[in-house]
């Protein structure tokens, strides 16, 4: 499985992360986003502005490179982690709260 260290590796060696996209942690301020391990699986997650948080996933090691790519909108960039039919699918319809997981 792919670590929190990698994944900041890849993309901020295209793009520079903002300060509200965090990798490897949940932090519950409005507006913020990011992914995050877990049970074994990498998750995006969006925080709302109102606090509520919602995930999308899970993504194996070269989708949630993608998945952040897509959530940043710099995806071009990272044209060779492109989406599966699967993946794609999952990134536009599964939203989970944290119990769902």
């Amino acid at each position: 499985m792919i670590k929190k260290e990698e994944i900041e590796r890849i993309i901020s060696s295209r793009v520079e992360i903002p300060e509200t996209f965090v990798v490897g942690d949940i932090i519950r301020r409005p507006n913020n986003l990011g992914c995050v391990e877990i049970k074994g699986g990498w998750y995006i997650y969006r925080v709302d502005d109102r606090g509520g948080c919602t995930f999308t996933g899970p993504f194996d090691d070269q989708a949630i490179i993608y998945a952040c790519a897509q959530s940043l909108r710099v995806a071009k960039k990272f044209s060779e982690y492109k989406f599966s039919d699967e993946d794609r699918d999952k990134y536009i319809d599964v939203h989970l709260l944290f119990d769902e997981i």
